[in-house]
């Protein structure tokens, strides 16, 4: 928590610093752009929010994206923390040289590709009885927060949007700590850590990020 305020204070420490140069005419706003100060602050405000975001579940997606959230409850990561549990995926876990019998739901490295931001704010934590294991069963399973990002900050704006039906572009989102989709977010499971991973094929992002994930269906607002 400390590092984290004082990450905070740092990044709003060089927004003021940026703006005040550019009031007092160090930075020219022909050289810079008359709203370069305002950029600054968005990318820092965006950094901070990354920081900051907690995961709030799949369920919250659900009420605007029923479509994508009913058609990912029947992927294999809409599945993923059962295949964790005694009994199941015994095949793959026999061949990967993994116990069909293990629980490895009670396995943080497992877990942690298993579940929505493990370890994180607002993210799974290993449940210590039975109430918490209810609690943490909206946080199963490779959810939207796994590929979009901790949506404790952008689902605000999301709602916002979809209230108003107003036009918005994606660097807006982004800016409010939505992730883009690209190779190195699925690498941070689909790697050689992973012990059911075939380390001879490399994991291929273009013919892998339509296979396996959620329906695409057209985003109406988004300009």
């Amino acid at each position: 928590m400390k590092g984290r305020m004082v990450f905070v204070v740092a990044a709003l420490s060089l927004v003021g610093a940026y703006a005040l140069l550019f009031r007092e005419g160090a930075i020219p706003a022909a050289a810079a752009g008359d709203h370069l100060p305002l950029t600054v602050a968005s990318a820092a405000t965006s950094t901070v929010l990354a920081a900051e975001a907690e995961f709030v579940g799949s369920a919250k997606c659900k009420k605007c994206h029923l479509a994508e959230h009913k058609s990912w409850e029947a992927t294999r990561h809409g599945k993923a923390f059962d295949t964790l549990k005694p009994g199941n995926a015994s095949e793959a876990k026999t061949k990967h040289k993994l116990d069909p019998a293990k629980d490895y739901t009670k396995d943080a490295t497992c877990v942690a590709c298993h579940t929505v931001g493990f370890g994180k704010p607002g993210g799974y934590q290993m449940p210590a009885d039975e109430e918490a294991a209810k609690k943490m069963k909206a946080l199963e399973n490779v959810g939207c927060e796994n590929c979009h990002g901790a949506g404790g900050n952008y689902i605000n704006l999301h709602e916002e949007i979809m209230k108003s039906k107003r036009k918005y572009k994606m660097e807006e989102m982004y800016a409010a700590g939505s992730l883009k989709q690209e190779a190195a977010i699925c690498l941070t499971c689909h790697s050689e850590k992973s012990p059911t991973v075939d380390k001879t094929v490399p994991f291929d992002y273009e013919k892998m990020k339509e296979k396996g994930v959620h329906e695409h269906t057209p985003l109406k607002q988004k300009e």
